[in-house]
């Protein structure tokens, strides 16, 4: 593992002690757990604005936040994102089972 170092405010330790509390962990755990969770949720939902924005289609939502298209479109269910799925995405993803 590599160190990283990062300033915190003294609510933001306050919250992580608190988590590492509750997790019974160290600081350490509960700052990687935070960030792991954290960066997830981030690219999933940086990949659902983009797909509702139409720069990219599910399968490229998917790629942003590296999980299957079946997870991305689970997630966007969840979040009510409406469907863009258009012609041009039915063909490309006919091309891709070829």
């Amino acid at each position: 593992m590599e160190n990283v170092t990062a300033r915190m405010s003294d609510e933001e330790l306050t919250l992580l002690d608190r988590l590492a509390e509750q997790r019974g962990s160290g600081r350490s755990d509960a700052i990687r757990e935070a960030v792991r969770r954290g960066a997830r949720e981030e690219l999933i939902r940086i990949a659902l604005e983009r797909y509702r924005e139409g720069e990219v289609g599910m399968r490229g939502a998917a790629e942003i936040a590296d999980v299957s298209i079946a997870q991305m479109m689970a997630e966007a269910n969840e979040r009510n994102v409406l469907s863009n799925y258009d012609d041009a995405d039915l063909e490309a993803d006919v091309d891709a089972l070829r």
